[in-house]
């Protein structure tokens, strides 16, 4: 059987490790379908290197990782997706196996994405047992639409497939040897581990429920373990858990930590990742604290009650005030997210948030201003209910994979003034602005956090930037 061809077409810099390209490609691998990679993050000439490997020989099927469809900025608004197109014209010209996309940004929005690009279709959701389907059906010549997860063209519109959400349990034991994840490390990426998929919460805005389900499935404890043994083996240290929120449900979360101490792997590694700030408890934090844990970002989005309801939140403004005081207590590393300028934001919820946020002392706080709009979400049917909504950016009619923002006009014209003039030139506040913006936390291609990477900075992002304000 000829190979699949997997390629990491994500070259922003500091690298992301493709944990979910390599995931797949251990599943096709422990099916017997011969796979090789290309890894566009370190090559100074991709060009080159695609021509080189197409060059002598063909492949079974050419796969592309779409990890985001932009860098979810409303200053900046830069669209990943023609990059992709380019990727995908670039192998088209270079061979006749068919292209096709998936992961977690092309999940999101798989109709926009595919018509966007001249890929020949792609796979929506889990790809671990869809591709492997779609490989066999494409070696034995039979019809690949009726693959799983497979979305495809058909007479001018998109078709897209019964979705098949994968057991994790039943996935083959990992073997993190597809990418050089040590390498990754040294350029300042945290390499990636999974210990669930999906999320059930009711965020109007969260594209994670669209992109990976609403049914949490867990991994065993003791798979993670061995994942997190195997890069520790490769020399491997930095670990982002990069599951939607860690502590959900929260005895999972407690047992991959017991898993990690004992297995004698807490010293050996610092890990990071989200967590929803509740439930969250003091037995979690110390079991975190003693598996290795080094930091926490918690998507807070606001202190204001009301507003927490209207972005169909579970927590509490006292929820926050009691997470943070246990947080404080136990001597946890974190950062809470703030999002402005959902529906029905004023001046006076985000002074409310802004107010609190000082009161409690909080160590570092992102503010994402303006709501991305993401198809398939409650606060995308909302808005497409109601034609005369004010507040959409771009207000004009647009392709619709391009980035669309909400941001509630009752905050004015200049939101960002408005923030700078609550904040008063607080450091703890970063923006979700333009890379290498002053106090932006934009992470794509930002060369004042790739040169903190260079001087030995380690860790997430939001750490490395709050150690450098430290020093």
């Amino acid at each position: 059987m000829r190979p699949i061809l997997l390629v990491n077409a994500n070259v922003a810099r500091p690298p992301v490790s493709p944990v979910g390209l390599e995931y797949v490609g251990e599943s096709l691998t422990a099916a017997g379908i011969p796979v090789e990679v290309l890894d566009f993050s370190f090559e100074a000439d991709w060009k080159a290197v695609l021509r080189k490997r197409l060059g002598n020989t063909e492949p079974l099927a050419v796969g592309l990782s779409v990890r985001n469809t932009d860098d979810c900025s409303f200053v900046s608004r830069k669209s990943y997706l023609p990059w992709i197109s380019d990727v995908v014209a670039q192998l088209k010209g270079l061979t006749a196996a068919p292209v096709f996309l998936g992961g977690v940004g092309f999940s999101t929005m798989p109709e926009a994405v595919l018509r966007a690009t001249s890929a020949d279709f792609g796979v929506e959701g889990d790809g671990e047992e869809a591709l492997t389907v779609l490989s066999k059906f494409l070696s034995n010549g039979d019809d690949v639409t009726e693959s799983p997860n497979l979305v495809y063209r058909r007479e001018g519109s998109i078709i897209r497939n019964r979705r098949h959400d994968v057991d994790l349990r039943y996935l083959p034991k990992p073997s993190r040897r597809i990418f050089d994840n040590r390498r990754y490390e040294q350029f300042g990426a945290m390499v990636g581990v999974e210990t669930k998929r999906g999320c059930p919460q009711g965020c109007i805005y969260c594209a994670d429920p669209v992109a990976k389900g609403r049914l949490i499935r867990l991994r065993p404890p003791e798979v993670v373990v061995q994942e997190v043994r195997d890069l520790v083996g490769q020399g491997v240290r930095w670990l982002h858990f990069c599951d939607s929120e860690f502590n959900l449900p929260i005895q999972h979360g407690k047992e991959v930590c017991r898993a990690i101490v004992g297995a004698g792997l807490a010293d050996r590694i610092s890990w990071y990742c989200y967590c929803s700030p509740t439930p969250f408890d003091s037995e979690l934090a110390l079991l975190m604290l003693r598996a290795g844990c080094t930091g926490i970002n918690f998507g807070a989005d606001s202190f204001c009650d009301e507003q927490l309801g209207r972005l169909g939140r579970q927590h509490s403004s006292d929820d926050l005030r009691d997470l943070v005081g246990l947080l404080d207590k136990e001597g946890l590393n974190y950062m809470l997210d703030l999002l402005v300028g959902g529906p029905g934001e004023t001046e006076q919820t985000l002074k409310k948030t802004i107010d609190q946020v000082v009161a409690l002392d909080v160590p570092l706080v992102g503010i994402a201003v303006g709501v991305r709009v993401y198809p398939r979400t409650p606060l995308a049917a909302a808005l497409a209910g109601d034609p005369g909504t004010k507040g959409l950016h771009p207000s004009s009619k647009m392709a619709a994979h391009k980035p669309l923002f909400y941001l509630s006009p009752s905050l004015g014209a200049d939101v960002f003034g408005l923030i700078r003039h609550l904040v008063k030139g607080d450091p703890r506040f970063l923006t979700l602005s333009a890379p290498d913006e002053k106090g932006s936390y934009n992470y794509a291609d930002d060369e004042l956090l790739c040169g903190l990477i260079e001087k030995g900075g380690r860790g997430a992002y939001w750490d490395i930037i709050k150690q450098s304000q430290q020093s």
